[in-house]
């Protein structure tokens, strides 16, 4: 059977597999989706395959009837980890392909942001490069690369030792958490549409999957999604916004 990819939410790495993708002929279907894509955006072009074609699924929410024998591609959730092989490096396998500096840079960054970039030695021209790719392929516009400096400036509390709380006025958490993200162990943002993000240690982040997981048995509106350099560091983002109550005794009382 022949591959046929369908991408998800763009970022620098999906953008890059699509260019890999473009570069080695193999057919794929792009709907230029955000983070969160479903696969149900697919569902027309799933329909149009012929038998002797394999659909492979890359970071895609996956919330509709697919072929058994389908490929999934993803490393988030329980497919994220620091051993694990993130989406560009199981599609570089998957395709036959070595994949060279730049795109290693960008897989390192998928999975361990700047942290893992500085410790494989990349320059900090390599690194504003990534990261700026990053957050243009996410859809963060100059406005709101203003807007992460203000939300900086005038709506961020330390509620203690390392815990940054952040109302962002910005949609993408990536243009507000690259500008402090070696300045405090807890980073958690707010983004406009009340979901809440979580960067830090790896233990923490396991820590709100499981009170979300269970949470999600009793409320099936609750989601929320993670992934990262587990289990040393990672992120979490959840529709179900914690209160300030709560993240004062998990990072401040539990921590005296």
């Amino acid at each position: 059977m022949h591959d046929v990819f369908f991408l998800g939410g763009h970022d620098a790495e999906m953008l890059e597999i699509r260019n890999i993708l473009q570069r080695n002929n193999i057919p794929y279907f792009d709907r230029q989706l955000k983070w969160g894509a479903k696969l149900s955006e697919y569902k027309d072009d799933l329909n149009s395959l012929g038998t002797d074609q394999c659909p492979v699924f890359v970071e895609l929410n996956l919330d509709c009837p697919y072929p058994e024998y389908a490929v999934i591609i993803d490393h988030h959730g329980k497919r994220a980890g620091k051993d694990q092989l993130t989406a560009i490096e199981q599609t570089a396998r998957r395709v036959g392909i070595e994949l060279n500096r730049h795109q290693q840079l960008i897989s390192i960054n998928d999975k361990a942001h700047i942290r893992g970039m500085k410790a494989f030695g990349a320059t900090e021209s390599e690194i504003h490069t990534i990261r700026s790719l990053d957050r243009k392929a996410q859809g963060v516009t100059p406005e709101d690369e203003q807007k992460a400096q203000v939300t900086i400036e005038k709506h961020l509390r330390v509620i203690c030792d390392d815990v940054a709380v952040i109302k962002s006025l910005c949609e993408r958490t990536s243009c507000v958490v690259d500008r402090i993200h070696d300045q405090y162990r807890h980073i958690i943002v707010y983004s406009p549409d009340s979901k809440m993000h979580y960067f830090g240690p790896g233990k923490n982040v396991l820590f709100f999957r499981d009170i979300l997981t269970g949470m999600q048995r009793r409320d099936k509106d609750i989601e929320f999604w993670y992934g990262g350099d587990l289990p040393d560091v990672g992120f979490l983002g959840t529709t179900y916004p914690f209160a300030d109550e709560f993240l004062y005794q998990t990072f401040c009382v539990a921590n005296d």
